[in-house]
């Protein structure tokens, strides 16, 4: 088995690329589904955020895995292939979440919205359905990574995230928030961060607009704003001198030529007015930067802000890195001992199977020769023997299973070793060649190869019965 992760971030793709494969809350699902109906995917995370949307899958092989996540993301479709998308295998994948989860990789470094985004896509996974043994051990352990991390460094000082730096763009493009009308397009989490440092500066009257009121009204209660209709937005947006738009809309919900024309109507055109847009996709058009009296800042330009605390969370930063590479160790551990000690055990098991038919067969042999069967201390000598043999040529493959599971590369030597040795019927990710039953292509092997295994230890149990009937060929 092997974790691979696919995605694209404002570290690897722009705007306009990330916006083509974002996915709103109630699109993953839907890419859930897609990821487990691929060949070879097991379980599957999808997290999707303003700054990335990258998905995490455990598959029977790199291979199996990565396509899948090129079919999920378009890779081709998307134009995506060159630079936009990172891919990350194996232990790569994990150290990539973890860091994710510390927030060593936001745009805000310290950020603290990241680890509930994460918390909350697994969640969603495992609700559904999508997440089992391997992802669920992984999140969970990402997940309390970036709890110890708060607590124990200073990663998280001055509780910066990107709330904090769309309130200070806004704040420094007026000279202040105070008493200054504001409109908030959205009502979800991101909203009620931004209305909370809003009421903190004194922002007044404050506004409130969502697709559905009633969870307009809602955040309005909170922060003692007021809830209007969605589609008096442009009205609200001409009369206002900050707008922060945070919504999961696939389009535009406000563009330059309505809100030019609502600008007129209410007197306001060339007035200073900020607009802070929050989301991926853009909620709001690029075309409203080129009003007169409008600033304009999306999230490639809020990541330009210099952060005051920057200096401190760098430092802290070094600390998070070691507390990530522990949990880097131990879940190491963990894998390796979900896959490369079962594969050493089966070996020898089946090391000791092909002992006793062998010894079956010699003390048939010998009692063929002899006229009669051969002593319990000759049988016990013959076992030791034959178990000693195993043991000399089991020990050397198993030391290096041993090593080498300490690699990213592991997967591929303990499938390896289990094709050879016998333990799988075919290589992991291919089709059995004897055979078109289904569990061959899902990997679990094949039905004939099955019995036929099936017979053989019915036959080496019956074997000892045999002999005590003195039994010969």
């Amino acid at each position: 088995m092997s974790i691979v992760a696919m995605g694209a971030s404002y570290k690897s793709a722009s705007l306009e690329q990330r916006e083509r494969i974002a996915l709103a809350d109630d699109q993953v699902p839907a890419a859930l589904d897609r990821l487990l109906a691929c060949e070879g995917v097991t379980e599957a995370v999808v997290l999707s955020t303003c700054n990335r949307t990258e998905a995490y899958v455990e598959a029977k092989n790199d291979r199996l895995g990565v396509q899948a996540l090129e079919h999920l993301f378009g890779v081709a479709e998307e134009g995506l292939a060159e630079g936009g998308l990172y891919l990350q295998r194996g232990m790569g994948a994990v150290r990539h979440l973890f860091r994710v989860a510390c927030s060593l990789d936001s745009m805000v470094l310290g950020e603290a919205q990241i680890l509930g985004q994460v918390k909350r896509a697994f969640e969603a996974s495992s609700t559904h359905g999508a997440c089992h043994e391997v992802l669920t051990r992984l999140f969970k352990a990402a997940i309390g990574l970036g709890k110890r991390v708060r607590t124990e460094t200073a990663i998280g000082a001055d509780s910066v995230s990107l709330s904090t730096a769309a309130y200070r763009a806004a704040d420094a493009e007026l000279g202040g928030l105070r008493n200054r009308p504001v409109l908030l397009v959205g009502a979800g989490e991101m909203a009620r961060l931004a209305a909370a440092y809003l009421r903190e500066g004194g922002a007044h009257p404050l506004y409130v607009v969502s697709r559905t009121i009633e969870h307009a009204r809602q955040l309005a209660d909170q922060v003692q704003g007021e809830a209007r209709p969605f589609d008096e937005r442009y009205r609200l947006a001409a009369r206002c001198d900050a707008v922060f738009s945070m919504t999961a809309a696939p389009d535009a919900v406000i563009e330059g030529e309505p809100l030019a024309r609502a600008r007129e109507e209410a007197g306001t055109a060339g007035r200073p007015c900020a607009i802070v847009d929050q989301s991926v996709p853009r909620d709001v058009q690029p075309a409203c930067a080129d009003l007169p009296g409008v600033a304009l800042y999306d999230i490639e330009r809020l990541g330009s802000i210099i952060d005051e605390g920057m200096g401190r969370r760098m430092e802290a930063a070094r600390e998070v890195e070691r507390l990530a590479a522990e949990a880097e160790s131990a879940f190491l551990s963990w894998m390796q001992e979900r896959s490369v000690v079962p594969t050493i055990r089966e070996m020898y098991e089946k090391g000791d199977q092909a002992v006793e038919r062998e010894l079956a067969r010699a003390c048939r042999t010998l009692a063929a020769a002899r006229g009669q069967a051969i002593s319990d201390d000759e049988r016990a000598t013959l076992e030791a023997f034959g178990k000693a043999v195993v043991k000399k040529l089991l020990h050397g493959p198993s030391i290096r299973l041993r090593k080498e599971a300490q690699s990213a590369e592991s997967f591929y030597y303990t499938s390896s070793a289990r094709y050879l040795f016998g333990l799988d019927t075919h290589p992991a990710g291919t089709v059995c060649n004897h055979c078109t039953d289904p569990s061959c292509h899902r990997g679990e092997g094949c039905s004939k190869h099955r019995a036929k295994a099936a017979g053989e230890a019915a036959r080496a149990a019956a074997s000892p019965a045999r002999e005590a009937k003195g039994e010969t060929r």
